[in-house]
């Protein structure tokens, strides 16, 4: 796979103009919400288009499935999960081409977040985590059907990353592991037919 973590970043962002494009958004976003009365707080989350289940379910306001993929709450939140897409986001997007990349990203999204709607608990809720946790699950497609695509090493090293990630969600009360676990399982279904469209 392409290897880009040593790409300054005037080529990192003409060859990952997507990842560079989404991780620019959140940023934005970010600080927006700093400025407007913090990232934390319960009425900027939803001003600016949180998760919360009356306002989808209630008031119709479906598009709160999306704008969370691009919103974080406090500064920990945004760091890890932009450090996250920085490290697994660009081999995909060379991987699955630019369009099929944003494809994934935002379905895997959406699914962590409808299941957090019809599976997890009530609450605002906010965040790149599902859409992340969909990325693993294309890695964990490719390692297991794909075996060509990455190195065995890499592959194992991924798949420990997961369950180490998904048992730090069942014992953190605060993590969303509903969300983790749907975009987990939308990237791997999501992974082998965009693959074949590709083809």
């Amino acid at each position: 796979m392409f290897q880009h973590t040593q790409l300054p970043f005037r080529r990192f962002k003409s060859y990952f103009p997507v990842v560079t494009g989404i991780l620019v958004i959140q940023t934005l976003l970010f600080l927006l919400m700093s400025i407007s009365g913090g990232s934390t707080h319960p009425l900027v989350l939803l001003r600016f288009g949180a998760l919360e289940n009356t306002a989808l379910l209630i008031d119709g306001e479906w598009w709160r499935l999306v704008t969370p993929v691009f919103l974080h709450i406090g500064i920990t939140h945004f760091l890890f999960n932009s450090f996250s897409l920085y490290l697994l986001g660009p081999q995909l997007e060379w991987l699955f081409g630019r369009w099929r990349f944003i494809i994934l990203y935002l379905l895997t999204g959406v699914m962590g977040n409808l299941a957090t709607v019809y599976l997890g608990t009530a609450g605002i809720s906010a965040g790149a985590s599902g859409a992340i946790y969909g990325l693993l699950g294309v890695y964990v497609y490719l390692f297991l059907f794909r075996r060509g695509s990455m190195d065995p090493d890499t592959g194992k090293g991924l798949l420990a990353l997961v369950g180490i990630n998904l048992v730090i969600s069942i014992i953190t009360p605060t993590i969303n592991l509903t969300a983790h676990l749907g975009g987990l399982i939308a990237g791997f279904l999501l992974a082998g037919p965009l693959m074949r469209r590709k083809m």
